[in-house]
């Protein structure tokens, strides 16, 4: 299997990826009222895009993967919602989109995948209105480094000042939070870096290592995805431990340079 297809490959769609877009989905609700316009950028296949648009907002999808795009535009349709997630070919470096357009935005686990993160951070400041939110999250602490991130194919793990200062320098005003511990941090050490090591060195597909294709066929049982993810809310009480699995940003645009 080698390298993953970011954000669309199966794979990503277990407790960890529900528990995540949970959190997500509550910052976003925290910073700004639901109907109004949004921007997801590095869309995946569109699942946390379906869920905001349930909520009343209009979704702009964008990513760079053809396939994805492909895939939310199937999904959105399935759920009604082809009038408000509308998929977009984009660069998260240099946006197709005009100045001071979106109320919101958000970006998960993308910019660790970018060589110019913080020409990324500054072009999603940069779309964003005055008063509007950054919202998303990337993998804390390089010491946590493992087989993981060689198989998403990141470039670099984040510490919370690094990434307060590349949210700072992009424009915005950021809370950066530490989350993802203890709960989190022990299945990561004890199931998902032995899975992902797993993927890296195999160089089939999921079917041929039954291994991996048990995996993720417990990850489509949507009843044990949602005892998992309830589980992780614990984690919920140590926001702010040293020792959590990444990073969680909300980041507001200022309402005027004076």
């Amino acid at each position: 299997m080698g390298k993953a297809e970011w954000g669309a490959d199966p794979e990503f769609f277990g407790p960890r990826h529900a528990h995540r877009e949970d959190r997500l989905e509550r910052a976003i609700r925290k910073s700004v009222a639901p109907g109004g316009l949004h921007l997801e950028c590095a869309a995946g296949v569109g699942s946390l895009s379906i869920t905001l648009a349930r909520t009343g907002s209009t979704v702009i999808s964008a990513d760079m993967s053809l396939r994805s795009l492909a895939v939310v535009a199937l999904r959105a349709e399935a759920a009604g919602l082809a009038d408000t997630v509308l998929p977009v070919v984009a660069d998260i470096t240099n946006l197709p989109f005009a100045d001071g357009v979106f109320p919101s935005a958000s970006s998960a686990e993308t910019l660790e995948h970018i060589p110019a993160d913080r020409a990324a951070a500054r072009d999603l400041g940069r779309v964003l209105c005055p008063g509007g939110w950054l919202i998303g999250t990337v993998p804390a602490d390089p010491a946590q480094w493992s087989d993981w991130d060689d198989w998403g194919g990141h470039l670099r793990r984040y510490h919370r000042p690094g990434m307060t200062q590349i949210l700072g320098d992009a424009g915005l005003e950021p809370e950066v939070t530490i989350w993802g511990w203890p709960v989190l941090r022990i299945y990561d050490d004890v199931f998902m870096k032995r899975v992902n090591r797993r993927r890296l060195h195999n160089r089939g597909s999921l079917e041929d290592d039954p291994a991996l294709a048990k995996v993720s066929n417990l990850g489509k049982k949507r009843w044990l995805v949602n005892l998992v993810r309830s589980i992780f809310n614990i984690d919920r009480l140590f926001d702010g431990s040293p020792w959590g699995v990444g990073l969680l940003f909300r980041a507001q645009k200022p309402t005027s340079t004076g």
